[in-house]
């Protein structure tokens, strides 16, 4: 049942056994970062675990589809492998669809062509267990199968990279241009080497050069994933109106940000409103001690928390200082009610903490409170750039 590999066979081997480890490695680091930055529930944040899934069923089925090649003799198994493993290539595109069903991608992809899609993608997994292998008709349905794939999954990511801003666009670029060369590579292994140049046993250099293609296309995702920031709701900086630290010992605001702009041809662009802003923050500022107390005098708690006020026409999202820090709250006025805005507002206090933590335990003794911190304007243009 299992055959016996020459050594030029064990080599070729070992070659795809590499690609299978570092695509393993890939998906491991997809699910991880996942994991890492989904806090807030960011909806969009699940491209990651749709680049995952597709990684990991593709992987797994290459890998069904090489030992089926290299190993096995049985006729009888080796027709139940080879469509096993291609059950599996198509089954990874309707988990990489099911998981960009969320509406937030709606306004990549129209949901309803999601749905068709993924009803749609049950055909070739239907005729793949129907049919034999050794047909021709089944060779034409899983290349063409798999060729629509690869056009929509690369329509679909080029979309995606279009509607993105800033940072989370040059990791999407990474992982797009990583994503065809790596995907470019599987499909030589898959069909390509085990299919036609199997029998030649001199084919080992092109499999070398393919291995070496995979790899690259490994460090180019790789580098797209590392480091990839939340993905936020598509568009979230429009929300945002302003941004304030408040020292609620004293009813002193330590710093003030006008998200008054627009995103034009690709860049934030500011606008000053200085009197609107101080009118604002005087309101503000006085404003957000008088209502913690009226929650703490409803629930005889001393230690209770907003974290979140509605107005007429605007949202008040707060957060407190951690351990030393308890005096200071932050204060971010949105349009819209999004998961995004309290991320963001997260990000911006353990960054303005990391950075001015020395300053804050002494912050009392200093005049001119404002000028300590104007620069932390730089990190939160960095962190919406």
């Amino acid at each position: 049942m299992l055959l016996q590999l020459s050594e030029i066979r064990e080599i070729q081997f070992l070659l795809c056994l590499i690609n299978i480890i570092l695509g393993t490695q890939l998906v491991i680091f997809f699910f991880y970062r996942y994991h890492k930055i989904n806090a807030e529930r960011l909806q969009l944040n699940k491209i990651l675990l749709s680049y995952g899934s597709i990684c990991l069923l593709s992987i797994i089925s290459a890998f069904i589809l090489i030992i089926n090649r290299f190993f096995i003799s049985s006729p009888y198994l080796k027709e139940i492998l080879t469509k096993l493993g291609y059950i599996l290539i198509f089954f990874s595109f309707i988990t990489f669809l099911y998981f960009i069903t969320s509406e937030e991608f709606s306004k990549i992809i129209k949901l309803n062509v999601v749905k068709v899609l993924i009803i749609l993608n049950f055909i070739p997994i239907i005729l793949v267990i129907l049919i034999p292998s050794n047909t021709f008709i089944f060779s034409f349905i899983k290349i063409i199968a798999i060729a629509l794939y690869l056009v929509l999954f690369g329509i679909f990511q080029t979309r995606l990279v279009i509607k993105a801003r800033g940072k989370i666009k040059k990791h999407l670029i990474q992982i797009l241009i990583g994503g065809i060369i790596y995907f470019g590579s599987l499909f030589f292994i898959i069909e390509i080497f085990i299919h036609l140049l199997y029998p030649l046993e001199n084919s080992t250099i092109l499999l070398f050069l393919c291995m070496l293609s995979f790899i690259a296309g490994f460090i180019i995702i790789l580098s797209g994933i590392f480091g990839f920031p939340a993905f936020f709701e598509l568009n979230w900086e429009e929300n945002l109106m302003n941004f304030f630290i408040i020292n609620q010992n004293n009813n002193s605001c330590l710093f003030k940000y006008n998200f008054s702009g627009i995103f034009q041809e690709g860049r934030f662009m500011k606008k000053n409103n200085d009197y609107t802003q101080k009118k604002f923050e005087n309101i503000l500022s006085g404003g957000v001690t008088g209502i913690d107390r009226i929650i703490a005098e409803i629930t005889n708690t001393e230690n209770e928390k907003i974290n979140k006020i509605k107005r007429e026409d605007s949202l008040v999202f707060l957060e407190y200082g951690s351990n030393f820090f308890s005096n200071i709250t932050y204060a971010l006025i949105t349009k819209k009610d999004l998961n995004s805005n309290l991320y963001f507002l997260k990000s911006l206090k353990k960054k303005f903490e990391y950075i001015f933590k020395e300053v804050l335990i002494d912050v009392e003794d200093f005049e001119e409170k404002e000028q300590l911190f104007k620069n932390f304007d730089v990190i939160i243009d960095d962190l919406l750039l």
